[in-house]
């Protein structure tokens, strides 16, 4: 298993994103990112990626047709129905399948979180630390 930080640059090939900032979140079980305007269309789901601390990809217009609608318990611990998108990340130059759910998460520091399910025997998370798996590579 690899160690990463409580904050790790992540990286979406199929969306031709890099270095997008994710908070590592082993109390989370699902993963998701931040974004608004999500509509479904004859088998695509496109919406708008939201971070504004990265101006490079705020407001950035994604799609993808590997999508589901889920019932995800939010932070709140109310049940909120999501799309939930299938897609590929990178961490230590190694491609991971990842689901994350469609939310809004203007409130947050972090426009990714990533969640136990996708960390589950896979990472070790050193919460004193940012960064290392970008500094590994």
């Amino acid at each position: 298993m690899k160690l990463i930080g409580r904050v790790e640059k992540i990286s979406f090939l199929k969306w031709e994103i890099e270095d997008l900032p994710a908070k590592i979140d082993t109390g989370a079980y699902t993963s998701a990112i931040h974004c608004k305007h999500i509509e479904e269309k004859d088998g695509v789901l496109k919406f708008i990626l939201l971070c504004p601390k990265t101006e490079k990809y705020n407001n950035k217009l994604l799609q993808t047709t590997k999508y589901q609608l889920k019932s995800i318990r939010s932070s709140n611990g109310k049940k909120q129905k999501r799309y939930v998108v299938s897609t590929s990340v990178i961490f230590y130059n190694k491609k991971y399948k990842i689901k994350l759910s469609l939310s809004d998460r203007g409130k947050m520091n972090y426009p990714v979180l990533i969640g136990r399910k996708f960390l589950n025997k896979k990472f070790i998370v050193d919460v004193s630390q940012k960064n290392i798996a970008s500094k590994e590579v």
